[in-house]
């Protein structure tokens, strides 16, 4: 029998309306520390931010040091990290990021937190440079699937917000980054139990459909893997072959899709996509597998990257 579900993605469980002006970091990195990654006296935690991040990045590092933990800082500069993309030659690009791999092989668990600051600071790099750097991180992100560490991270989708990343969204910047840190506050024990009980509903071969005002209409299966539920807590989510993962703000369940079984539209009505918007995307998919992209603006940057993308670019994987 066809199971229909109506879904409606919560990215967190708000706990506060109350402005919230200055974040209590301490408080964050304790319970980050305690609660989401688990530290263990003697884990060797590594801790990634930008120079935006310092403050939380500071108290993460006191936070991991009194669990006994070993913690490690490492900074990424966008502004360097764009110059480098333009400037390097691109026999270089596609090195192998040893350093990071050593890194990882070393770690009990990984923090990683973003900004960002200026969402346009991509968009002039040529995607051949884009893709020539992908392709040099290919075999980090391969051995980092492979790998057993316990890991957070802070900020989706735009990491934590900054005025320049609202305006990008048409959002005002404090109601967005007093609901970020609010959420951050959540009620995870209740999270995990709303989880659980919509991830049994995704059973194999179970079909879904998904529609939105918009204009989705999409139908598909699920496939033999167990659902998963990001509910903040890393070992909620722990596997024999590869890292355990959470993301704050959390509050999501993921499905595997049969690659063969995605069949209609998604309608994205606005988006942005390395900092410039993308207006009324619409992705077409017959047999799992998208056959058509058009959009009202900026669709060709989409598909381009999918053009120059090797494997299993244009199949649906997860809902």
């Amino acid at each position: 029998m066809k199971k229909v579900f109506t879904m409606l993605v919560l990215l967190s469980a708000m706990m506060s309306v109350m402005a919230q002006s200055s974040p209590d970091f301490n408080r964050i990195s304790e319970n980050i520390v305690k609660n989401s990654l688990e530290v263990q006296p003697g884990d060797v935690v590594l801790l990634y931010g930008t120079p935006a991040e310092l403050e939380l990045l500071g108290a993460m590092y006191v936070a991991v040091a009194k669990a006994g933990g070993q913690p490690s800082i490492s900074i990424t500069i966008p502004e360097a990290q764009k110059q480098a993309l333009m400037e390097t030659p691109m026999e270089y690009l596609g090195q192998v990021p040893m350093i990071d791999m050593m890194q990882m092989k070393m770690a009990n668990c990984v923090f990683s937190t973003g900004s960002d600051q200026d969402p346009g600071l991509f968009a002039e790099v040529p995607e051949e440079r884009m893709a020539a750097a992908r392709k040099g991180n290919g075999a980090f992100m391969e051995a980092t699937r492979r790998a057993k560490f316990r890991s957070v991270s802070l900020g989706q989708t735009g990491g934590i917000p900054s005025p320049a990343f609202a305006k990008s969204q048409n959002a005002d910047y404090q109601e967005m980054v007093d609901m970020f840190w609010n959420s951050i506050d959540a009620d995870y024990e209740g999270m995990t139990s709303s989880g659980k009980e919509l991830s049994s509903h995704f059973n194999t071969g179970s079909r879904v459909s998904i529609t939105s005002e918009s204009g989705t209409d999409l139908q598909l299966k699920i496939d033999h893997n167990l659902a998963r539920i990001n509910c903040g807590r890393c070992l909620e989510n722990n596997n024999m072959y590869g890292p355990d993962l959470a993301f704050l703000p959390a509050g999501e369940v993921y499905a595997c899709v049969d690659p063969t079984s995605a069949e209609g539209k998604v309608v994205v009505p606005t988006t942005t996509f390395r900092g410039q918007e993308v207006k009324k995307l619409t992705l077409t998919l017959e047999n799992g597998r998208v056959t058509k992209i058009t959009a009202d603006q900026n669709g060709e940057l989409i598909r381009k990257t999918l053009e120059m993308g090797t494997g299993d670019k244009d199949v649906l994987s997860v809902v």
